[in-house]
C-alpha cells in the first residue's frame, strides 16, 4: 500500500479539467461496513442477525468472538481509512436498549455514531477541499425519535459542510469548494422526506452479489458494469464477498479476512484496471479491508 500521504489530498490534487465534472463520474474509494474495525463482543447480538441470535446463545461468548471474527470488515480506523483516500462509507446504525444514543452495527454493536461522526469531521476541517460521501444504508430498531435524534446530531456536526440534494451536474468540487459543502449524506429511510439537507436513497444504487464464489462476484460485477447508468444518480461497485453460515460453520477458527477478503481484494482490483470512469462507468468502489492489493491507488487512477 502506498503511504498515505499520497492520497490524503486526492481530490485537490484532481487536475483542473476535472472540477467540473459531476461526483457520480469520479471514482472515489469506499469501504465496506466502514466502522466495523471496533465492535463490542460483550454487546448483544444486533438486530441484523437477529436469526442467529440462538445460535450464538448456545456458544456464549465464543459464539460472539466467532461472530466478531466474520464481522470485522475493515481494520483501519475512520481516520486512517480517510488519510489513505476512502471518500465514501457505508453505514449501518441502530438504537441499544441498554444503552442511551444510536450505535454503529455489524452483527455486534460498534461505537456510538457520534464518535465515528467526529472523527470524520475533524479530517474535514484540517482538509476543506476534501469531500465525504455517508451512506446510512440500514437502520434497525429505529423508533421516529430516534431518526429525528439522528438526523439532527448529523447535521449539528457538519452543518453548513452539508451540501443539499441538488441537481447532479452542480454537484462538482468545483461548486462545493466554492461553497465550502464537504459533505453529501444518504439516509435509507422516508423519513426525511421534505428535507433537502439529506439524499434519499433513490440517488444512489449498490447493486450486491451476495455470493462467497470470487468468479461468480466478477462476473455479477462485469454484467453490472455494461448495463445502463442514470446521470442523476451515485452507484456503488460492491467488491465484496459474503458469508452464509455454512461458511463460517465450515471456518469457525477463522475469519472473514482469512478466508474471503484475502483471496477476493486481488480479482477485484484486477478487474478493476481495465474500467473506465465517466456516465457509464466506475464511480464509488468499495471492498473489505481497503489496505489490501493496492485497491485505493488503483481507483483513483481511473480518474486519470
Amino acid at each position: 500500500m502506498a503511504e498515505s500521504k499520497d492520497f490524503i489530498n486526492w481530490m485537490s490534487k484532481l487536475p483542473e479539467h476535472l472540477h467540473t465534472v459531476p461526483l457520480n463520474q469520479l471514482a472515489i474509494p469506499g469501504s465496506h461496513n466502514s466502522f466495523s474495525y471496533e465492535l463490542d463482543t460483550t454487546s448483544e447480538i444486533g438486530p441484523d442477525k437477529a436469526d442467529i441470535r440462538p445460535f450464538i446463545s448456545m456458544f456464549g461468548d465464543m459464539g460472539k468472538s466467532v461472530m466478531k471474527e466474520w464481522s470485522v470488515t475493515q481494520y483501519l480506523t475512520f481516520r486512517q481509512q480517510l488519510e489513505h483516500g476512502v471518500r465514501y462509507f457505508d453505514l449501518r446504525v441502530a438504537s441499544r436498549k441498554d444503552k442511551e444514543g444510536i450505535f454503529f452495527l455489524h452483527s455486534l454493536y460498534g461505537m456510538p455514531v457520534a464518535s465515528g461522526l467526529d472523527e470524520i469531521k475533524s479530517f474535514l476541517d484540517e482538509h476543506p477541499k476534501e469531500i465525504v460521501l455517508l451512506d446510512f444504508n440500514h437502520l434497525y430498531d429505529m423508533t421516529s425519535n430516534h431518526h429525528e435524534k439522528l438526523l439532527d446530531l448529523i447535521f449539528k456536526t457538519f452543518e453548513s459542510k452539508m451540501c443539499p440534494h441538488l441537481d447532479m451536474d452542480s454537484v462538482n468540487l468545483s461548486t462545493m469548494w466554492e461553497q465550502g459543502l464537504q459533505v453529501i449524506v444518504f439516509y435509507h429511510n422516508e423519513v426525511i422526506k421534505g428535507n433537502m439537507m439529506f439524499w434519499p436513497n433513490t440517488t444512489i444504487k449498490a447493486p450486491w452479489a451476495n455470493t462467497t464464489n470470487v468468479q461468480d462476484l466478477i462476473t455479477f460485477l462485469e454484467s453490472n458494469y455494461k448495463s445502463s447508468k442514470t446521470t442523476d444518480m451515485f452507484v456503488v461497485t460492491q467488491g465484496v464477498l459474503t458469508p452464509g453460515a455454512g461458511t463460517i460453520m465450515a471456518h469457525l477458527n477463522s475469519s472473514l479476512h482469512n478466508v474471503l477478503a484475502e483471496k477476493v481484494a486481488p480479482r477485484v482490483v484486477m478487474w478493476l484496471k481495465e474500467k473506465q470512469t465517466g456516465v457509464h462507468g466506475i464511480n464509488i468502489c468499495m471492498i473489505d479491508f481497503v489496505e489490501k492489493a493496492n485497491f485505493i491507488p488503483n481507483v483513483l487512477k481511473l480518474n486519470k
